[in-house]
């Protein structure tokens, strides 16, 4: 693997994808490798310039940006690489889940170094209705939450989540009541939200789903029941920690399929991006060692 095609997304991070750039190209090369690099400049770029790259006979492909980055990258590359041909992650966004995943521990230096190493493996992917995602899949509040987010342009750091809660639970607050059928049964009642996880942590703090692991060719199921606004608050700090596991009203399982239904409107998420502003009807799955990663 000495010739790479490098796509930086340079919004990535409020613009630290791009600061980052130069210093992991000049990297890239230091280890003798020769690179391609090309610049996203829409949503959906990142998508389109994997397809072109891979198409192109490009044996990896590496992006540097953040979890959205990740997301279009996948989107670019399932059912379209061939075996050999793989993925590269270098964090430059703001959460950087799935990079973290793969063992780059946020550090963009030890994942140019992984990159010029030459070692790969094959981990799970995920489909939700007809879009990929490689960290998980989330319905509901957190979902509601990252709309709030992003049309908060005006403010920076975690004034933008504090914020954005806080309008959610003023204006969106909403249970309603849902069908979630799985591998090895059914769940009815209200919900809080919902995640269907690959990776086990998202939003760049949040350890959704604690035992999930990228490579079981299974996703982990969280379902939060029908919390109030303050059993709302009350809950967060617990899925900062990884500790909402096992308390009452949360229920965790695995399985290779769900399919949800509601009576009232979701909004949904794939690895952070909004696919969905109103889903009745979700159907998920696995997808076993669909990507070939740099790790």
């Amino acid at each position: 693997m000495r010739r790479i095609h490098l796509i930086v997304n340079p919004r990535a991070g409020r613009g630290a994808a791009q600061r980052l750039a130069p210093a992991v190209l000049a990297r890239l090369c230091g280890h003798g490798l020769a690179c391609e690099v090309r610049a996203t400049r829409a949503p959906g770029d990142a998508s389109q310039l994997v397809t072109e790259a891979l198409r192109a006979g490009a044996e990896c492909v590496a992006l540097l940006g953040g979890d959205g980055t990740v997301n279009e990258a996948v989107n670019g590359y399932v059912g379209l690489a061939r075996e050999a041909q793989a993925l590269a992650f270098i964090p430059g966004g703001t959460g950087n889940d799935f990079a973290k995943m793969l063992g780059a521990d946020g550090d963009w230096r030890s994942a140019c170094d992984r990159i010029a190493a030459g070692g790969t493996r094959r981990v799970d992917a995920g489909r939700c209705n007809a879009r990929h995602f490689a960290n998980g899949v989330g319905a509901g509040f957190d979902a509601q939450v990252a709309i709030e987010a992003n049309a908060l342009g005006w403010l920076r750091g975690n004034a933008v989540y504090g914020v954005a809660v806080a309008r959610t639970l003023a204006l969106r607050y909403a249970t309603p009541l849902a069908r979630i059928a799985h591998d090895n049964g059914v769940l009815e009642g209200r919900i809080t939200m919902l995640a269907a996880a690959n990776g086990s942590t998202y939003g760049g703090a949040f350890r959704i789903a604690p035992g999930a692991d990228v490579a079981d060719g299974l996703l982990e199921l969280m379902v939060a029941d029908r919390l109030s606004r303050a059993g709302i608050i009350g809950f967060i700090p617990h899925v900062l920690r990884g500790t909402h596991v096992g308390r009452r009203g949360v229920t965790f399982l695995r399985t290779r399929c769900l399919t949800v239904e509601t009576e009232q409107p979701l909004p949904v998420h794939a690895d952070g991006e909004i696919i969905d502003r109103a889903a009745t009807r979700l159907e998920i799955e696995v997808l076993p060692g669909a990507l070939r990663v740099v790790a």
